[in-house]
């Protein structure tokens, strides 16, 4: 199934695969792109348009999170919202930091994201966190997939 999807499409099959799993659908894309190098997508235009797409997809948690304000009232009465938003604004190498391991990581990072917009981090801070983590992802992932597949070959 996965070929008939990513191959004929190519590239924008790939982009499209990855900004629909990052947003909202529980769309696990980590064992779709270990298999990336069987269909014979090369390493690095692949990484680069993957993450691109899973951090554009990932936006549409960060604005969600962004846009609740009614779950900030509630956060803010118990005080946790304040300690949110002090972990981001403390300093921006801490947010952004936390974005990157967030990306990097299997961990749920729509947690994270809904965070980031909840906190108003700056949406370039966590851009740059979320590509770069989810590059470094793709890539250990895709070396992943590559080293196997020269294994079994």
């Amino acid at each position: 199934m996965f070929e008939n999807i990513v191959a004929p499409g190519g590239y924008f099959g790939i982009f499209l695969l990855s900004l629909i799993a990052s947003s909202l659908l529980p769309i696990f894309l980590e064992p779709a792109v270990a298999g990336l190098p069987a269909l014979g997508f090369p390493l690095f235009p692949t990484v680069v348009i993957v993450s691109a797409g899973a951090t554009f997809g990932s936006l549409t948690t960060y604005f969600l999170g962004r846009g609740s304000e009614a779950i900030a009232g509630r956060f803010n009465k118990s005080g946790i919202g304040e300690r949110i938003n002090g972990w981001f604004k403390l300093h921006e190498w801490i947010g952004i930091t936390v974005v990157f391991l967030g990306a990097l990581t299997p961990f749920p990072f729509e947690v994270v994201t809904f965070v980031a917009g909840f906190s108003r981090f700056p949406v370039r801070l966590y851009t740059l966190g979320c590509f770069f983590g989810k590059l470094l992802k793709f890539i250990i992932l895709m070396l992943f997939g590559n080293a196997l597949l020269s294994y079994f070959i």
